[in-house]
């Protein structure tokens, strides 16, 4: 009796066993964690927000196909795609779906692509003119644009492997530029007054590649003498206003940054000669002048302007180690008086990315929809480099071959409104 009595029980446990999960170990977390995108070299990460994924960034306009560089899931789970798969970019939202390790827990995600609504900044704005205080397009709409200015053109300076028209083409790509600025040397070793053709070179690529990627370009006389040398400017400009007057694309910048100089008796009779120049050929691209101090004395030509010609701004640069509140309550002050101004040179702190300072100046640049081109483009050993040391020349450019101050201006590009 005892016998038949356990083997019934041995029976029924058995069948009870059978009738569960194998492994009630198993976890029952479906879900997606990471989606790294990849187009064209340039990657572009997501955010995942419940079952929604959307681009941090915007792709190109005619984007057709990407491919996924990262994907990750929670613990034992699985996901019908993989790294290297191309997602076709459309209208469709594309489908992910994770499945738990259980299983039986599943979830599905939705992609969706967000594109650029052109592939021309230029040719979405247009001529960049000057209205009051303001810098506006063909739309009379105010404008704002961030880039990068490359370091001097000077031969045997270093800086100078990078005026490629693949890192122009990079720069729009992956860090979203929508500006360049070509650092022309002019009085310094190596530079114009010493080797003009190679100098003038540079920066016809520099251009030529701007204007090829629909992007603005400035071409700046980078000197810090440029009154001892007004022929030489008259003679350079004249030359770029007859190769590129016709196109929106360009900005001259006809002195990078006077020392301590009159602005009344010195710098604006330098300016209005070389404007005058320019003007006789090209009447209406926009042209940014030096003002004294290293351009951070703009009071100074706020209570003198020019008024003889039309279509001009004025230099501000500033880095921010050294140049904080004060110069900005200069700044404010100067656009209120009815100075337009253009911030055609700026520096971090270098070295890390939080500063302080740099949020509050790029804070006042959106507020007053002014334009600017961070400081260097340049793999050399100081705080302002954009790159580390043996950088390509040719762009593709990895978190890891950025600096912190190349981060930090990267973060802040990609970001500025427009876009």
């Amino acid at each position: 009796f005892f016998a038949l009595l356990f083997l019934a029980a041995l029976t029924l446990f058995s069948c009870e066993k059978e009738s569960q999960p194998m492994d009630t170990t198993a976890n029952s977390e479906a879900k997606l964690l990471q989606l790294d995108l990849l187009y064209t070299g340039s990657t572009f990460t997501t955010t995942i927000n419940g079952s929604d994924i959307t681009l941090n960034r915007p792709l190109p306009l005619g984007a057709d196909k990407v491919s996924i560089r990262a994907i990750a899931v929670s613990t034992g789970a699985t996901v019908d795609k993989k790294n290297n798969d191309e997602l076709l970019v459309g209208p469709n939202p594309v489908e992910i779906t994770v499945t738990a390790e259980d299983g039986l827990t599943k979830a599905t995600y939705s992609l969706s692509f967000d594109l650029l609504d052109y592939t021309s900044i230029v040719e979405k704005h247009g001529l960049l003119q000057v209205d009051g205080n303001k810098i506006v397009d063909e739309n009379n709409e105010t404008v704002s644009f961030a880039g990068n200015s490359f370091f001097w053109s000077n031969n045997g300076w270093g800086g100078e492997r990078y005026y490629t028209a693949d890192v122009v083409r990079w720069l729009k790509l992956d860090w979203g530029t929508t500006i360049i600025r070509a650092a022309m040397g002019v009085d310094e070793s190596g530079g114009y007054l010493e080797y003009k053709l190679p100098n003038k070179n540079k920066v016809k690529t520099l251009v030529d590649a701007a204007i090829d990627a629909g992007l603005y370009v400035i071409i700046d006389w980078h000197s810090h003498h440029a009154e001892d040398y007004t022929d030489e400017a008259i003679g350079f400009f004249e030359e770029m206003a007859t190769l590129y007057g016709e196109y929106d694309n360009v900005i001259y910048e006809i002195y990078n940054e006077p020392l301590g100089i009159s602005w009344s008796a010195t710098l604006k009779p330098y300016a209005e000669a070389v404007i005058g120049a320019i003007r006789a050929i090209d009447p209406d691209n926009l042209i940014v002048v030096g003002t004294p101090e290293w351009s951070q004395r703009v009071d100074h030509a706020a209570a003198d302007p020019i008024t003889g010609y039309s279509n001009i701004a004025y230099t501000l640069h500033f880095y921010t180690v050294y140049h904080q509140q004060d110069l900005r309550d200069r700044a404010t002050a100067a656009l209120e008086a009815g100075l337009p101004l253009f911030v055609t040179e700026w520096g971090s702190i270098g070295y890390t990315q939080n500063d302080p300072e740099t949020e509050l100046w790029m804070d006042w640049c959106r507020t007053n929809n002014i334009s600017h081109c961070n400081w260097a483009v340049n793999d050399k050993q100081e705080e302002w480099s954009i790159l580390s040391p043996g950088g390509s020349t040719t762009g593709n450019w990895s978190d890891f071959d950025l600096t912190q101050a190349g981060l930090l201006a990267r973060r802040i590009i990609r970001a500025w409104p427009e876009k």
